[in-house]
């Protein structure tokens, strides 16, 4: 049987040594690599034939879910099977269900990290479908995600971001206004800002991110500030320190 490639791909130094004291029970593996951040990550993948990717999903430097779809759209045939590992967190977990990715929880066993590799064994030849499966979960947890998890009947469900009408600030969770309805999520407003497009999503005060093809009319209200009007009604007040962009916008 030929030798299967594996990367790892993980910050936390005991993480990284764990996992290379259960690969070596496998004798078909073969450690090519290891990397602790982002832009490490993409140098591998570069120089590196690679079959299985071991991947935290939160390292420090580029962010890894735009190194995966850049080489899934750029070289789908160079797509490792990918393996992702996190911290429990509810929402990156229901994403990976939903595009039908591995995923393991740390801290993980021996047996759970058995598993995935047998599952990544089985879909490496099918580098086109693995390319696919990235793109579909960088679209959910990338730096410009193309939908977003929200709770739904005791489910998370996806919403398209052009769906998003705003957001407010509820203590450290956000409350998303999309299609007449609003979702509580388990996000902070910080964590969304710097995910959301900001050209197409201004947080124009603390409490509110707004979609800009929302926006019905924006006027003066007092000396330096302004009250913006969404489409769907709501009235909003674009805080001082953010009206000098204001000029910047075009309607």
């Amino acid at each position: 049987m030929s030798s299967i490639r594996v990367l790892v791909a993980d910050d936390e130094p005991l993480a990284r040594r764990l996992v290379r004291r259960f690969l070596v029970e496998h004798s078909d593996l073969v450690l090519v690599a290891e990397c602790t951040d982002g832009d490490g990550l993409a140098d591998a993948l570069a120089r590196h034939v690679v079959d299985v990717l071991l991947l935290d999903v939160r390292m420090p430097g580029r962010d890894v879910f735009d190194v995966l779809d850049g080489l899934a759209r750029r070289a789908p045939e160079a797509m490792p099977a990918v393996v992702f590992t996190t911290a429990y967190e509810r929402y990156a977990v229901r994403a990976f269900e939903l595009n039908a990715a591995d995923y393991l929880v740390k801290p993980f066993t021996r047996d759970r990290l058995g598993q995935a590799l047998a599952r990544a064994r089985s879909r490496i030849g099918n580098r086109q479908a693995l390319a696919d499966g990235v793109v579909r979960v960088a679209g959910d947890l990338g730096r410009r995600p193309s939908r977003l998890l929200v709770p739904e009947r005791g489910r998370m469900v996806p919403i398209d971001i052009a769906a998003i009408t705003w957001i407010q600030a509820e203590g450290d969770y956000a409350r998303v206004h999309a299609s007449g309805k609003s979702y509580l999520i388990a996000r902070s407003m910080t964590d969304l800002e710097r995910r959301l497009d900001p050209e197409r999503f201004p947080r124009i005060h603390r409490s509110a991110i707004v979609n800009r093809d929302r926006i019905r009319e924006v006027v003066p209200e007092g000396s330096s500030r302004y009250a913006v009007t969404l489409d769907d009604g709501t009235r909003l007040i674009l805080s001082r320190r953010r009206a000098s962009r204001l000029r910047d916008w075009r309607f």
